[in-house]
């Protein structure tokens, strides 16, 4: 399955409980509606943020966000491969 990073350059004040709900979709492992599965989520200091996931396309992860009330533009999302 194909992986993706995609960018946010500035994310809202995230409350602890969303952020347990975004960590809890991630431990279960998996996919969405659209075939994403979340891998991680990193959040700079300054506010942005990166997600990694799997999906079938970048089209897929901009749907998938979408779904839980974050946009992202399509040239913010990069299929990546990874090394380890």
């Amino acid at each position: 399955m194909p992986k993706f990073i995609d960018h946010h350059a500035s994310l809202p004040p995230l409350p602890p409980e969303v952020t347990q709900q975004i960590a809890a979709r991630i431990r279960a492992g998996q996919s969405d509606q659209f075939g994403v599965k979340g891998i991680n989520v990193l959040i700079g200091a300054d506010g942005q943020g990166w997600c990694l996931s799997e999906g079938p396309s970048a089209e897929a992860v901009v749907q998938s966000h979408a779904a839980i009330g974050f946009p992202l533009d399509l040239n913010d999302v990069v299929e990546i491969t990874t090394v380890a």
